[in-house]
């Protein structure tokens, strides 16, 4: 993989804003942020020619990756981050590799970590297929978004505990430090506007960068109903946002019997490169195979326990992935997560009723 690499973190974020209001393809000033988001930063790494992954770090909440297309005459965004004040030191980030305008973005699907952005680039296209459309609109229930904007009061109050109990002075201070960045992004959420994509597709549509081709496809449900690749036939590059990350990540909206052929829909792709959702590229399909077969189990051992009239938890508790232990080794003992189990019991019942 030949990289190279742009670091941009928040504090730099107010010097690079007024660099981009005074260029082309600029923000107006009515979209200059507030705060910029603390402590973020974004690695830039360039996967191929006009091709870079956004890797987030330095905060304590899911920013997923976001990949950067260039093309002749525009930018291809693939997931525009966790929210706008993450999107804005994203978009500074970008300004770094390249003058040209942010022409389209396109959302993965509508998981919080991913499709939150859009704010910051208020004169680019959103993309999306039209369940994830459904899931980022106005009013929509998003029970994944409301957990875990109900779950940060408990870690800002643990965190804060932490730092009362602390006697070092600067773990006393990194933890006071993340406890704020942590409680700044649960205020920024708690007042997010929904913002749905603004054009959708069913199955695939191609976007054209001048010369350079990228191709939207839905594959099949998983880890949503809407899940969308990014593919670049030319490069042999495929950005798959957690529909495959490598690994059996969050389950509470997948559908995981129908993932699995998703995946084999995957596979058939002609690529050499992954850009996940989570974690660094990797090269191959080597992984594929490996997570369908866990998923399968997975599915397989909860719907025979539900059929015995198990209940979600006593499922959850009885789950036995010790067979895919060395390639996951998190199921080195019995157990699953009792919100997957609940998934997978609340896509059967709502089969059976004809709703899916």
């Amino acid at each position: 993989m030949s990289t190279c690499r742009v670091i941009l973190n928040g504090t730099l974020l107010a010097l690079a804003l007024t660099a981009l209001q005074a260029s082309p393809g600029g923000p107006p000033s009515a979209h200059t942020p507030g705060p910029p988001a603390p402590g973020l930063s974004y690695e830039l790494s360039q996967l191929a020619p006009g091709v870079y992954v956004a890797i987030a770090h330095g905060v304590p909440y899911y920013v997923a990756n976001s990949v950067v297309i260039v093309g002749d005459d525009g930018v291809l965004l693939v997931d525009s981050g966790a929210g706008t004040r993450e999107a804005h030191v994203l978009r500074a980030a970008i300004r770094t590799i390249t003058s040209l305008p942010v022409r389209d973005i396109v959302d993965t699907h509508f998981h919080f970590d991913h499709a939150l952005g859009h704010a910051a680039f208020p004169d680019a296209v959103t993309i999306g297929h039209v369940a994830t459309r459904a899931g980022l609109a106005p009013g929509q229930r998003q029970p994944t978004f409301a957990a875990n904007l109900q779950a940060m009061p408990g870690r800002i109050a643990e965190l804060r505990a932490e730092v009362e109990a602390q006697t070092d002075i600067e773990k006393r201070a990194a933890l006071r430090e993340e406890a704020a960045t942590l409680d700044a992004y649960q205020q920024q959420l708690a007042a997010h506007v929904p913002s749905p994509s603004r054009l959708t597709f069913t199955t695939q549509l191609a976007v054209w960068l001048g010369n350079r081709e990228v191709r939207v496809l839905h594959l099949g449900r998983g880890h949503t109903a809407g899940d969308t690749v990014v593919y670049l036939p030319v490069e042999r590059v495929v950005c798959t946002g957690d529909l495959f990350n490598g690994y059996i990540g969050y389950l509470g909206d997948a559908y995981v019997d129908e993932w699995v052929a998703t995946l084999g829909r995957l596979a058939q792709l002609d690529f050499r490169m992954v850009v996940p959702g989570h974690g660094k590229p990797f090269e191959g399909k080597d992984a594929i195979a490996p997570v369908q077969a866990c998923l399968r189990d997975l599915w397989r051992q909860a719907a025979q326990l539900k059929s015995e009239g198990l209940s979600a938890q006593e499922a959850a508790a009885r789950i036995d992935l010790r067979a895919h232990s060395s390639r996951f080794p998190q199921f080195a003992k019995p157990g699953f997560g009792q919100p997957a189990i609940e998934r997978i019991y609340e896509v059967i019942d709502e089969r059976a009723a004809g709703v899916r």
